[in-house]
């Protein structure tokens, strides 16, 4: 019974006082039926406030059982309506979200056609240059068209010509270079073994993430931490030379460059920071990315880079500027990209994925000329041989597949499996080509002949996450997350 009834006219019904206001201040109509009602309109009721005794007949076991019966089928008519409300819930969040899929493939379509666009304006900028060269001339005038170009950024006239020259001179020399009569033999790599151990480069606790060698004959290694940091290490002073800080999370890539002081990092922080090596100071930060950065690589002419983003995109940069020349999207690729490798000669990049596969892009034009598939796993590193001809591949599920660029369409030519449960953290050859290094729970080596396995190093404790040759094949470094760098000779 109610302790203060009142009676609603637009239902008939009878309500707790208290509770009809309360409902009211919401809401101006009837629970019952949704009529409009208000405060005013309802009528008390003058009722004796007495507590009835519970009748005889509710006091036997039959009659127990029915009042249990009608809690109970109460209860399962208000659970029945919750899920309903659920239901409805969910529906309108699906569709919310395919709302904003569809928004998001919009703007990666228009993103790539404004890309497509500033390709086409770079490729009439010569001619609209010469035009404007032709009309100064008539007024005495003289302009730099070099300059002109340079202004407007993107892949201009300049870029373009600076890869092209760059190529040919690499493909031109590659032909005519024999291997060093100093290069490490077959016997030699099997006698590798640890020479150094460096820990302390970073944080106590932070693992090593990535590794770089510049110029590799004078034993600087820069590597990348866990701990947001990366450091550039004097291997044979042995003492760190600078420690590059400011991504606000992992350090996930790092490039050396072989010929400046620069220094380019990569971060999950989302950007890419380019530094002056000797200083430490950053000279650029590049927040094109919306995810990740997974990958950096340095182009041969030394003046740009390409970085790539678990957001399904890769961009290529000036390392001059810190201006993003081209940045690539492509809605057949449904997964994030995971590692990136520039071509020795610098036309084609290859870009590796989170869902097992390889492409092949046209630097450029930034159009898709192959891919490859054949991992079952995130592919974690990617490596050209010298010779132009072969990539390694690897990735998470204990493999190193190796592709032929001739034969785009013949899949992996071979495939170096591990056991299960070793997943394949780095793959980097020799600069002659001859030789494969693989970093995994440990760190082994191949020819590149006949892909034969002469050389397991087992002395780190945790994952290896980078490997790189130094001079002749003779030196070889391993960057681990048991937080140290090892030297081998």
């Amino acid at each position: 019974m109610p302790d203060e009834p009142v009676i609603s006219p637009a239902s008939g019904s009878v309500y707790e006082k208290r509770l009809i206001e309360k409902h009211l201040i919401d809401s101006d109509t009837d629970p019952v039926n949704g009529e409009p009602l208000t405060a005013d309109q309802l009528i008390a009721v003058a009722a004796a406030k007495v507590v009835r005794p519970r009748p005889p007949t509710a006091t036997s076991i039959p009659a127990l059982i029915k009042t249990f019966q009608d809690e109970w089928d109460a209860s399962m008519l208000e659970t029945f309506k919750l899920r309903q409300h659920v239901l409805t819930i969910r529906q309108e969040l699906s569709h919310s979200l395919y709302q904003h899929d569809a928004a998001c493939r919009v703007i990666a379509r228009l993103t790539r056609e404004r890309d497509e666009a500033r390709g086409a304006l770079a490729t009439l900028q010569p001619a609209a240059t010469a035009a404007a060269t032709a009309a100064t001339e008539d007024d005495g005038m003289q302009v730099d068209a070099g300059e002109a170009e340079d202004d407007d950024g993107g892949m201009t006239s300049k870029v373009l010509a600076d890869m092209e020259a760059k190529a040919k001179q690499l493909s031109k020399g590659r032909k005519k270079r024999e291997k060093s009569a100093t290069l490490a033999t077959k016997d030699e790599v099997a006698a590798l073994s640890e020479k150094a151990s460096h820990k302390g480069l970073h944080s106590s606790s932070a693992a090593l993430t990535c590794m770089s060698l510049g110029d590799i004959t004078n034993g600087m290694v820069l590597t990348g931490g866990s701990d947001k940091t990366a450091t550039l290490f004097d291997c044979d002073a042995e003492k760190v030379v600078a420690t590059y800080k400011g991504h606000t999370k992992k350090v996930t890539s790092v490039c050396q460059h072989p010929g400046a002081d620069v220094v380019i990092t990569g971060s999950a922080d989302k950007t890419v920071r380019i530094w002056e090596a000797s200083t430490g100071k950053a000279s650029h930060t590049i927040k094109q990315h919306v995810a990740d950065v997974t990958g950096t690589s340095l182009h041969p002419t030394g003046n740009y880079f390409v970085s790539c983003s678990d957001d399904r995109n890769w961009g290529f940069h000036s390392i001059e500027t810190g201006q993003t020349l081209a940045y690539c999207t492509d809605m057949d690729v449904s997964a994030g990209l995971s590692s990136v490798q520039i071509h020795p000669d610098g036309l084609i990049v290859a870009t590796g994925t989170t869902d097992s596969k390889v492409h092949i892009w046209n630097l450029q034009e930034q159009k898709k000329l192959a891919s490859f598939a054949g991992l079952t796993g995130k592919v974690t590193s990617l490596a050209f041989s010298e010779n132009g001809y072969y990539l390694a591949a690897a990735s998470g599920d204990a493999m190193v597949k190796l592709f032929d660029l001739r034969k785009p369409d013949k899949g992996a030519f071979h495939t170096i499996a591990f056991e299960e449960g070793n997943a394949v953290n780095s793959v980097s050859f020799d600069h002659s080509g001859s030789y494969l290094a693989v970093g995994s729970n440990d760190t082994r080596v191949y020819t590149t002949k006949k892909w034969e396995h002469i050389k397991t190093l087992t002395d780190h404790t945790k994952a290896v996450n980078a490997v790189a040759f130094g001079v002749d094949a003779k030196t070889l470094y391993s960057a681990s997350a048991d937080r140290s760098l090892k030297i081998y000779q």
